[in-house]
């Protein structure tokens, strides 16, 4: 291989669960460009039971069989993952790479995860990756060299319903993978995570085909390649990568908001939610900036701002009263975090269930004492062994349960190079695993009581890596990744669910502060505000516009109070089938480019995911606009043939001859098909440079309007369309309206075919001042036509749509998925396809055409999703040469079509 090629010859690479998928493309990829691989593989099913050596062994005889070089190894990760290190020593005496892939599945929803459940995916994904790495890092370190990679997945980054054990295991091996990379970047140990999205035995049975497509394994590949490549020189990062995407994701946190922490009656909760917006906007201030950081906050310098500022602090105009008699449950509550809880939530009139395996009756007794007897209770049981027992003893004493605070936590720091695996299964244990359990048995309470709050208490180590925390950091981040998923499953169930990472000195952290640190005595008692606002109604309430606040970071502590979220890079897109480490590292400026305004901040799998193909096939057509001058790819071409396909997508018969047959004397394309040429157009729009966040799957087509350049349209044409935005303005900060203009007209005679005007609504994205477009628009398009209330229709008619419409309609261009297979409605959560909406609007305008003729301007508002077989009832009022009119869907009694209108042209029926 050339010099500017990535060669691997010689350089020896482990990769677990290698059989197939991912990890057999990355074996045979190495080993073609010259590495000798040790290919690791059990041979179980996708659950993980069973075992089968030909897995393994098919794909060293595949490399053999192209001259490269191969072991099979059939060990376990969980029971023997040191002797899969040992296959590598004693047959090539060295270990360079490690690719840490090996997975299962159990998806279950919370509710139905059985313990065992949740511990055999932690086990293989994140317990796995610590036995092998730990086996490999003596080596990697007398060597002074070494490369790994660990899987992480869009579950572990936002949660992903029905997955919170492969969610924490998933973000549990980022934290895992952090810290890793602090501690080994002195010996040349590079570390790295990817969330790939890529077509395996985990996906095939979870995404729909279309999209499955292009999410072959080998699109993945090219980049851990470059990432393991000894020239590259890159570590501490996230990648998320799917169908030829490839983007960096990383931390960022908010400027946050500071508060003067020296007095306790001044710092409350009701003095952060007066400032909740300044915590949360992510501008920066004249104290802290917006960062993107690799390690927590200084909190030294951010706690003597608080200080300075005025004692009293702003307590806003709401007061949170919703805690009087909720019932808290508070796990290591006998000491430090936990009693500083559990003394706020008495005071703001919870009773307090004080859990602490040692000694909970002093932080009762002195609860009682002030608040009253019976405020709180003390608990002793085992949070991993006896949740149970804590819930019902909660139940019993107070006939319910309204919060959950997972605080518990111990330290077993040591460097990861000395760590035992006892040090890191009580720390796993202690958080992550109890963690779950008190969830666990906590759960059914909340879903009988319709609602409840879990504050579950990560780390900055989890969030960032530590050095000699290596077990700490994956358990809390983990606990993270775990959280997230309880929020998706929570949402509809009223149960919220967010993170803290707090700084405060207590008995655990005490032994790791610095002096500076013991010196401005970071009190436990400024984070407890935060817990409780957390758990109150209140907070809810202010945000309910966003859906409430769940699934969310905060780090707190000294006095600031700041939220934590993803930012991804724009990311470069590779098309074709030829993608390679060589390609990617020509391009890594683009990878990680977060400096060109285009940086996302996706809050969900699906949010994420979408993003992702919606930006490959941005590319793709973008590619296909500018092949050449000589391409007709921008072109619409479209012929008698096209038009009898649109009328028969719109219902038309064998007895409408003028619309189903080329030589009929009358033969005519229905005049909506104005709407099917400017479709393709819509992504010259360039939708997610004109607002800030935008995200295709948020995009709602709200109205179209048309005017006809000339009618009847013709029956064939070579048609091309501009497009311009016309406004782009922002609803609140909660959405942006992008209203587009597309002039089509035909190629050769230039004249105009039609005009369209598309509304679009994106929930979610913000459109900054600079960014505001208000250009005019046509006249009609902005008029009101208000059905009216007591006026009888001048016409009335009912039209069943057929089962089979929208699998006809897709043909005249619009073959978006979620019209056709029944995963993808379901996905975005519908019980089956439904109707293209512009085929609503042409079945209408059809029955309309053939009541009152020719017509040269249409408006309509979408409103409501129609299902194909349902029926609709068409409504119109009729004055002059203006037909006003709506559209029911009579099966489900719902109006689906709004605001509409005609403008009849002078031969009409008028």
């Amino acid at each position: 291989m050339s010099n500017n090629t990535h060669s691997f010859k010689d350089r020896v690479v482990v990769i677990t669960g290698a059989g197939g998928g991912l990890g057999k493309v990355y074996a045979l990829e190495y080993a073609k460009r010259g590495a000798k691989v040790v290919v690791n593989d059990l041979g179980g099913s996708l659950k993980g039971a069973g075992h089968d050596a030909r897995a393994a062994d098919l794909v060293v005889q595949e490399i053999q069989k192209s001259n490269g070089i191969a072991v099979a190894n059939y060990d376990s990760v969980t029971d023997n993952a040191g002797n899969i290190i040992k296959t590598a020593i004693d047959n090539f005496g060295r270990v360079d790479i490690l690719i840490n892939n090996a997975g299962i599945l159990r998806d279950v929803s919370i509710s139905k995860m059985s313990p065992q459940e949740f511990q055999s995916v932690i086990d293989v994904h994140l317990n796995g990756a610590f036995k092998i790495t730990r086996a490999a890092w003596p080596y990697m370190r007398q060597q002074n060299f070494g490369r790994i990679i660990n899987t992480c997945s869009p579950a572990g980054l936002f949660g992903n319903f029905g997955q919170a054990n492969y969610s924490a295991a998933k973000l549990g091996l980022v934290g895992f993978a952090e810290t890793l990379a602090k501690e080994g970047h002195r010996y040349n140990i590079f570390v790295n995570s990817i969330a790939p999205l890529a077509r395996s035995r985990m996906t095939e049975n979870v995404l729909p085909p279309h999209i499955l497509k292009q999410l072959g394994p080998e699109k993945i590949v090219p980049l851990v390649l470059h990432l393991t490549h000894e020239q590259t020189k890159v570590t501490n990062s996230i990648f998320e990568l799917a169908a030829g995407f490839y983007g960096q994701i990383r931390w960022e946190r908010s400027s946050g908001q500071i508060f003067n922490p020296t007095n306790p009656a001044s710092f409350t909760p009701e003095a952060i939610l007066a400032k909740w917006k300044a915590i949360t906007d992510y501008k920066d201030k004249d104290f802290n900036t917006t960062q993107h950081p690799v390690q927590l906050a200084d909190y030294n310098d951010l706690t003597e701002k608080a200080k300075k500022l005025p004692v009293q602090n702003d307590q806003g105009n709401i007061k949170v009263t919703s805690l009087k008699n909720k019932v808290v449950i508070i796990t290591g509550a006998g000491g430090g975090l936990g009693r500083s809880h559990a003394l706020w939530f008495a005071q703001y009139g919870a009773k307090v269930v004080v859990n602490d395996i040692k000694a909970p009756d002093t932080v009762v007794t002195e609860i009682n004492a002030k608040y009253g007897q019976g405020s709180a209770v003390a608990d002793t049981h085992n949070i991993i062994t006896e949740s149970a027992q804590i819930i019902e003893g909660a139940i019993q004493k107070f006939g319910r349960v309204d919060v959950l605070v997972n605080n518990a936590g111990i330290l077993r720091d040591r460097s990861f190079a000395k760590m035992t695996q006892q040090e890191w299964d009580a720390v796993m244990q202690v958080h992550l695993i109890a963690t779950f359990a008190m969830t666990k048995a906590v759960w059914p309470v909340f879903l009988q009581q319709k609602g409840g709050y879990i504050i579950n208490t990560t780390s900055t180590s989890g969030i960032y890596g530590n050095f000699g925390q290596a077990n700490y950091a994956a358990a809390k981040a983990a606990i993270l990744g775990f959280s997230k998923t309880l929020a998706v499953e929570g949402l509809k169930k009223g149960i919220r669910v967010n993170a803290i990472a707090p700084h405060a000195e207590t008995a655990m952290t005490k032994t790791i502060f610095g002096e500076k640190e013991l010196k401005n005595h970071f009190d436990a008692s400024q984070v407890s505000p935060m817990v409780v606002l957390l758990a109150s109604d209140e907070l809810q309430i202010l945000n309910k516009a966003d859906r409430g606040v769940t699934g969310q970071l905060f780090e707190v502590g000294g006095g600031w109070c700041g939220q934590t979220r993803w930012e991804r890079s724009a990311g470069y897109v590779a098309l074709g089938d030829s993608i390679t480490p060589e390609l990617i590292r020509d391009n890594w400026s683009e990878i990680t480019n977060f400096s060109n305004g285009k940086t996302i901040h996706p809050k969900s799998t699906e949010e994420s995911s979408m993003a992702i193909l919606q930006r490959v096939q941005k590319a793709t057509l973008s590619q296909q606009s500018s092949s050449g001058s000589s391409s007709d790819s921008s072109v619409f071409n479209y012929t008698s043939r096209d038009c009898i396909i649109y009328n028969l997508g719109l219902g038309s018969t064998s007895s409408e001859l003028k619309y189903v047959y080329e030589n009929d004397p009358k033969f005519q394309v229905l005049p909506t098909f104005a709407v099917i040429p400017y479709m393709q157009s819509i992504v010259s729009l360039d939708m997610d440079n004109l607002v800030d966040n935008f995200n295709f799957t948020m995009l709602l087509h709200g109205e179209q309007y048309f005017k006809l350049g000339s009618y009847p349209l013709p029956t064939n044409g070579r048609l091309k369309t501009v497009a311009k935005p016309l406004q782009v303005i922002d609803k609140g900060g909660k959405a942006a309206v992008i209203v587009g203009g597309f002039e089509t007209y035909d190629v050769k005679t230039k004249k105009l075919f039609a005009y369209n005007e598309g509304t679009f609504f994106i929930r979610g994205a913000k459109v900054p001042s600079d960014k505001v477009i208000s250009n005019k628009r046509a006249p009609f398009a902005t008029q009101s036509y208000s059905a009216p209330d007591t006026k009888t229709p001048d016409f009335e008619t009912t039209v069943s749509t057929g089962k089979d419409q929208a699998a006809l309609y897709r043909l005249s261009g619009d073959y978006n998925p979620l019209h056709i297979d029944p995963a993808v409605a379901k996905s975005a959560r519908f019980p089956t396809p439904i109707l293209h909406g512009l085929c609503t609007l042409g079945i209408t305008a059809k029955a309309l055409y053939e009541r009152f003729g020719q017509f040269d301007e249409l408006k309509v508002r979408f409103t409501n999703v129609v299902f194909p077989g349902n029926k609709l009832k068409v409504r119109a009022w009729k004055e002059g040469s203006l037909v006003v009119f709506q559209t029911i869907d009579v099966d489900r009694d719902v109006v689906v079509l709004n605001n509409c209108a005609i403008r009849l042209v002078e031969k009409a029926k008028l």
